[in-house]
């Protein structure tokens, strides 16, 4: 009884430790962001919204095996989608199913969008722009165009916009058969 009784005192004092030291103010947040196409599905990205860190980001910059790390590691899992439909994003491909999402990062600031499937890895690259407003959290957001099949997916972390064309085929101008009478 008397062991049970300090093993019960050890467990929530651990608990108490762990819940003091997390603070969900300086965690990740989990955001999500979507499209819904009537009649083909659902394209859904969620995604840790993980804080820009300048020195880090500097240290990957110059750090080429540091950079393969946090390339390999934290930014290739940042979440998670899941495309009910196949899309283009820029030139390539992805089919419907479920993928990892992560982020790639080379020394000169050329970002791709990672799908990782169970047999297939599509990596997409982004147009960058880094003469923009400080945006302190990873975001992303999909936005339309003034074409019925291209959206925009822009993703947004410290002074960097990445941005790379979302094709949806399943909207593209076709026709139909003339019905026969």
């Amino acid at each position: 009884m008397r062991k049970a009784a300090v093993s019960l005192i050890g467990v929530l004092c651990c608990t108490a430790i762990l819940a003091l030291a997390h603070d969900p103010r300086t965690t990740a947040k989990d955001f999500s962001h979507g499209l819904k196409i009537e009649g083909a599905g659902d394209l859904n990205l969620s995604y840790k919204a993980m804080h820009f860190n300048v020195a880090t980001y500097k240290r990957m910059q110059e750090d080429g095996q540091f950079r393969a790390r946090m390339n390999s590691g934290v930014w290739s899992n940042i979440g998670a989608a899941e495309a009910g439909f196949d899309v283009i994003l820029g030139d390539q491909a992805l089919p419907r199913g479920k993928y990892t999402l992560g982020l790639s990062i080379d020394a000169q600031d050329a970002f791709s969008m990672v799908f990782k499937g169970a047999d297939k890895t599509v990596q997409a690259p982004m147009k960058v722009t880094s003469d923009n407003p400080e945006f302190p959290y990873l975001t992303f957001a999909i936005y339309p165009t003034d074409k019925p099949d291209i959206f925009v997916l822009e993703g947004r972390c410290g002074k960097y916009r990445g941005t790379v064309d979302l094709k949806v085929p399943y909207l593209a101008e076709h026709t139909h058969a003339a019905p026969k009478n």
